[in-house]
């Protein structure tokens, strides 16, 4: 008889998290990276910003 309940816990999932976490940290990098680029190429923020 178990005390625990019913909780099952898988740890094959946590490489999902993992993996969801390393993408999400490669997203935001990306996108500071591609920000400073365009501040630098087109001296704004963002490129296709108005006038």
């Amino acid at each position: 008889m178990s005390e625990g309940g019913t909780s099952s816990t898988k740890p094959g999932s946590d490489i999902y998290t993992i993996l969801l976490a390393v993408a999400c940290m490669f997203l935001l990098i990306a996108t500071v990276f591609m920000s400073v680029r365009s501040h630098q190429i087109f001296d704004r923020w963002h490129p296709f910003g108005g006038i």
